[in-house]
């Protein structure tokens, strides 16, 4: 199962430059879903620098972090336990403020 990333230009130098990252979460049991969670748990495995930035020490969403699955913001759905399709584009909006 391939899943795609899309961060914001602020979170790129935390995922090596990348703007896009292409996920390989493997396939899922026959009744396992991936969610955004796993999403995340994979992005922190593979990007320490860049799971910190995203999740707080107790594995939530910051809250100044948006996530959107198929153009639809998963706090509409069901937050990080929002299933996620094959091929599905994850697009990861952070909250830039500054002085």
């Amino acid at each position: 199962m391939t899943v795609w990333v899309v961060l914001p230009s602020a979170l790129t130098d935390d995922a090596g430059g990348h703007s896009e990252l292409e996920l390989d979460l493997g396939g899922p049991g026959p009744d396992a879903a991936v969610t955004v969670s796993a999403v995340f748990d994979r992005l922190g495995r593979q990007l320490p620098a860049l799971e910190r930035r995203l999740r707080d020490e107790q594995g939530a969403i910051r809250r100044q972090v948006s996530v959107y699955l198929g153009g639809i913001d998963i706090r509409t759905l069901s937050g990080s336990e929002t299933p996620v399709p094959d091929g599905a584009l994850v697009q990861i909006i952070a909250a830039v403020s500054g002085t």
